[in-house]
């Protein structure tokens, strides 16, 4: 540590009354003995009457060796006691005449060992030529058995020894060193202290890096410390054979780490010596120096939207808002669960924000397997996040929160979490600290707002429904990565049957409607069979984010047998469709799906119940369509504005069925209990009446 007095000079400037002039700044002559020791501009001042010597100040300065460090540039505490200690020691008079002990860290080398000294060792082994003690981890020096005397020492022990002899090949002598009762005093390594930006040229040094742990991973072997300050990311290894290194820092604590700098793969890392948590005022500085730069980095970068849209520009604020969330999640290595519905909309919408998270961890993370926690794309069977996805999804949580401390994490619901069905689930999210994300296009309802830190949604600025997921997402993605994703939009508008506007999309992704609707009918026919697991490498195959000659032969085979199975089902359950006019003038036909389909297989009811409605509205101009089994009904309409959710919240008032549901004004789905489905559906095909 650096003298405070003389800032580490080891010598003072001393202010004092001219002795030339005598503190007058004027001089009339001046003693020709010290013409020899003046310059020519010193003489010049003498010339015109100003003393030389002060420069016409009167005051001369002159340097002195600092009395607090005698002249060494150094000073400190003592390492003991705390008093302050003049010179280059470790301890004060005091502390330096009772018996003492020094406590290497890892940071210290062999330079640091003297000879003389006692030191605190630990027995590694015991041979038949002595026993073998480790100063810390990268010092062992050996006891010889004839200095073992009588002290039996086994492995493990800790013991106190003296340093007798340090060899030129760097082999340490030891002897047991007599007593217990020593003062300990810790020694560690000054090294030059760096921020993470500038380890690039410190590589093989040894350094000193002060930040935020943002995640702790344990594996086979060291234990990963990802830093961070307010200038980047970096890895820290510490080893500890397989076990959790420095199990008393967690994930958010400050920390002071001194390590070596290396390089693993492209990416730096800091094999740790020492690592210790920081607190005060020191750790709230730089706890404020990284948030500051966090929203700094987090900030989105708007490119504008692919097409123009004043639904989208009235949304582009909650959109970056977004955004800038994702990529502080990111930053401060927090995990990210993305939970959409299973059907190609919610597919595209999910992994637009997948892929420009995962481009985005590339860029700025320094962990290569970062992208492997930090981002969990999930399918939900329901349109709605249910308690079953929640279930799971917390358990992953906490389970890697206590074995690994990774944070709670950010939730991002896509084409879901919008109505009063979510809130359950959600409101679970948020009593273990999560924040939920809603990107959604079916109907909001207001009572969802005040659970969920930010909506997405069209209907919440004068949209509608055919701004979909795929599409609101795919516009967040682009405040993040500048990957090509506009087959993502396109696909969704053609798959969720959107009009108007958004089926510019279309044209800009470059395939044509046809293909389209096959990639989508692709992902939904796979999706169905891979039983919503994600299979990431799989969907984006079929996306086209792999090879093009494989996505081309992807997404025929697929499609061309889900095309099969629709077919075969639909002509069945045309068998067992009802049709009746009502006096309004709506066409409605019902099917049970229950008795005519065949079970678990491709299409599900709702797949189906959409594909029998297609073939109907030929026929029909306003025609409902509704495919019910014992305890669901599916709805679809057409020329027909149903407003689904305000029909649930009726149900729900007027039936004791426990009626759940929602959807779109056009689009939607029930579920009740058995007993009451014709009572349900009676209700149902009264309140179509009506309209």
């Amino acid at each position: 540590m650096k003298c405070d007095t003389c800032d580490g000079k080891g010598y003072i400037e001393v202010e004092q009354e001219c002795r030339i002039c005598s503190g007058t700044g004027k001089s009339k002559s001046f003693d020709p003995k010290i013409t020899a020791e003046l310059s020519e501009e010193q003489l010049k001042l003498f010339m015109q009457g100003i003393c030389g010597v002060c420069g016409g100040t009167g005051i001369e300065k002159r340097m002195e060796v600092c009395k607090d460090c005698k002249g060494t540039g150094k000073a400190g505490k003592c390492r003991v006691c705390g008093k302050k200690v003049v010179g280059d020691h470790d301890l004060c008079a005091d502390c330096r005449r009772k018996p003492h002990a020094y406590l290497l860290k890892n940071s210290c080398g062999l330079e640091d060992v003297r000879l003389g000294r006692i030191y605190v060792g630990r027995v590694s082994s015991v041979t038949d030529i002595g026993a073998f003690v480790n100063l810390n981890k990268r010092l062992r020096g050996l006891i010889h058995r004839r200095n073992l005397k009588n002290s039996p020492l086994k492995e493990n022990d800790d013991v106190f020894v003296r340093v007798e002899n340090i060899r030129p090949t760097g082999e340490i002598d030891l002897a047991v060193a007599e007593g217990k009762d020593y003062l300990i005093v810790e020694v560690s390594k000054e090294a030059p202290a760096l921020k993470i930006s500038q380890l690039e040229s410190a590589t093989g040094r040894m350094v000193e890096v002060r930040g935020r742990v943002e995640h702790i991973k344990l594996t086979g072997g060291p234990t990963i410390f990802t830093i961070a300050d307010e200038t980047g990311l970096v890895n820290c290894a510490a080893f500890e054979a397989g076990e959790r290194a420095y199990p008393e820092i967690n994930a958010d604590d400050v920390v002071r780490v001194i390590g070596i700098v290396k390089r693993r793969d492209s990416k730096l890392q800091i094999e740790v010596l020492e690592m210790e948590r920081l607190l005060g005022k020191e750790a709230s500085e730089i706890e404020r120096l990284i948030e500051r730069e966090i929203e700094r980095k987090a900030e989105p970068e708007f490119r504008g939207f692919l097409i123009e849209s004043e639904v989208l520009e009235n949304l582009k604020e909650q959109m970056m808002d977004v955004a800038r969330e994702l990529k502080k999640a990111v930053l401060e290595s927090r995990p990210i669960i993305i939970r959409h519905h299973w059907d190609a909309d919610g597919v595209c919408g999910g992994v637009a924000l997948e892929i420009a998270l995962l481009d985005y961890i590339e860029r700025v993370h320094p962990d290569p397997d970062a992208k492997n926690y930090l981002v969990r794309r999930k399918v939900s069977r329901a349109p709605f996040y249910e308690l079953e996805d929640v279930v799971k999804d917390l358990d992953e949580s906490l389970e890697d929160m206590a074995r690994f401390g990774d944070k709670i994490p950010l939730v991002v619901l896509v084409d879901n979490g919008s109505g009063r069905e979510d809130i359950p689930a959600i409101e679970q999210m948020l009593i273990f600290g999560a924040d939920v994300i809603t990107v959604d296009h079916h109907f909001p309802d207001d009572e969802v707002d005040r659970y969920l830190l930010i909506h997405v949604n069209p209907h919440k600025v004068g949209g509608d429904s055919s701004y979909t997921s795929g599409v609101l997402c795919t516009e967040i993605a682009r405040m993040i990565t500048d990957r090509d994703l506009k087959i993502l939009p396109a696909v969704s508008v053609v798959a969720d049957r959107a009009e108007g506007e958004v089926e510019r999309y279309i044209e800009l992704s470059g395939y044509d409607r046809e293909y389209l609707h096959d990639i989508g009918l692709a992902l939904e026919f796979e999706g169905f069979y891979l039983r919503f697991r994600p299979a990431s490498q799989i969907v984006h195959e079929i996306l086209g984010f792999g090879r093009k000659d494989r996505m081309q032969k992807l997404v025929r085979s697929l499609s061309s047998h889900a095309k099969e199975a629709i077919e075969g089902n639909v002509r069945t359950a045309m068998d067992g469709v009802r049709v009746q006019t009502l006096p309004n003038g709506i066409a409605l036909a019902a099917l049970d799906v229950e008795n005519y389909a065949k079970k678990f297989t491709f299409p599900p009811p709702g797949k189906l119940t959409g594909e029998v409605h297609d073939r109907l509205k030929r026929q029909y101009d306003r025609l409902v369509t509704v495919g019910y089994g014992p305890d669901f009904a599916v709805i679809r309409s057409e020329g027909v504005s149903l407003d689904i959710p305000r029909i649930v919240k009726e149900l729900q008032e007027e039936i004791n069925a426990g009626v759940d549901g929602g959807g779109h004004l056009v689009v939607g789905s029930l579920k009740f209990i058995q007993a009451k489905r014709k009572e349900v559906l009676a209700k149902l095909a009264a309140k179509i009446g009506s309209i």
